[in-house]
């Protein structure tokens, strides 16, 4: 008895070579077509930048950008810049790639004419005195050049600061620089980034305080210099909106640090004493500027105060502090906190 399978068979007619040969070319080209799309997919990897020296080989920027996982293949790349003839107009310089990238976009950015650059990482909290070393000390600026253009008032409005300096304005970030860059422009590069963080929504918020983006910085700059824990910038900043509310000096150590010669250092009773306007235990009000560059988390607290009625904060010694709201419990959380410090420092002496 003939099965049913053979039956069908001999309706159908064997497949042609022809039509073999077509089902193998396709079954290949499906193949292929997969394996190219795999080896052309992006990474996932978290962006880079990656220095191309002159002289390079395919070859080599293709093992380079393997190892630090820009593409899936290095043999895939290196084909494509040989077959497409890429290879012969890759440029040397700083190239800036992501994970979203596909080996064929990447293949372009290697097209692109790139500066060599330097990386230079201003921290939050730095006078403009320490920025300036940074720079020079980075970028081989000129000092006497950066100090006379970064207190010049012409140059403030020139780059858009309503100041007489650029003390807080020098914002705080890692930054990619061209090594032909000069004072001017690597100036520019900070202060247009403080423009992207001092943006409209901040602006509009500091205007329902009724504050100008300079006593906005200015207040800021006071909070970056108190604040070690994040979660407290806010409720620091509320402690210093009530004080103004209530036309009470802020008295805040930082604006003494920065007002005498020698700070910052240990203070002392006289140092509280020193007789300037940026001394907030001795004048009411804002100083007149900022005391040194705040970083976006403090700018956001500065036109975002918590809602309390806090007056005071005391330093714990751990980085967190005690809020109070009468200066009654403020003298009691000093107390407390003094004798929570000795005590700490007398059981760390007993175990060395």
């Amino acid at each position: 008895m003939i099965n049913k399978t053979t039956k069908i068979w001999k309706k159908i007619g064997r497949p042609s070579l022809a039509t073999t040969i077509a089902v193998t070319v396709l079954a290949i080209g499906l193949t292929a077509s997969l394996w190219v799309i795999t080896l052309n997919g992006p990474t996932g990897t978290r962006p880079k930048t990656v220095r191309i020296e002159p002289g390079m080989s395919v070859a080599s920027i293709s093992r380079r950008l393997g190892r630090e996982r820009i593409i899936q293949s290095p043999r895939f790349l290196r084909a494509l810049a040989i077959v497409t003839g890429a290879s012969r107009s890759f440029t040397a310089g700083d190239h800036p790639f992501d994970g979203s990238m596909t080996t064929w976009e990447v293949l372009r950015e290697l097209r692109v004419p790139r500066d060599v650059t330097h990386s230079v990482t201003i921290p939050e909290g730095l006078r403009r005195e320490r920025v300036i070393e940074i720079l020079v000390s980075s970028l081989d600026l000129d000092r006497e050049e950066l100090d006379r253009m970064t207190t010049d008032s012409a140059f403030c409005r020139k780059v858009g600061v309503n100041a007489d300096n650029l003390e807080g304005y020098l914002f705080p970030e890692t930054y990619r620089v061209s090594v032909s860059a000069g004072e001017e422009q690597v100036l520019r590069v900070l202060i247009d980034h403080f423009h992207k963080i001092v943006d409209d929504d901040l602006k509009r918020s500091a205007a329902l305080l009724d504050m100008t983006v300079h006593e906005v910085v200015t207040m800021a700059s006071i909070i970056e210099g108190e604040a070690v824990i994040d979660s407290e910038r806010d409720t620091i900043s509320a402690v210093y909106h009530n004080r103004l509310k209530r036309r009470m000096r802020l008295q805040a150590d930082p604006t003494v640090q920065y007002a005498i010669p020698d700070g910052p250092r240990r203070l002392f009773y006289k140092d509280y004493q020193f007789d300037s306007p940026y001394n907030t235990y001795r004048h009411s009000g804002l100083p007149p500027g900022p005391i040194l560059s705040p970083g976006a988390a403090s700018l956001r607290a500065a036109v975002n105060p918590a809602r309390s009625d806090y007056l005071y904060f005391v330093a714990k010694g751990d980085g967190s502090h005690v809020f109070t709201k009468t200066a009654r419990e403020h003298e009691a959380a000093k107390r407390q906190t003094k004798s929570a410090r000795r005590q700490t420092w007398r059981q760390s002496s007993k175990r060395r």
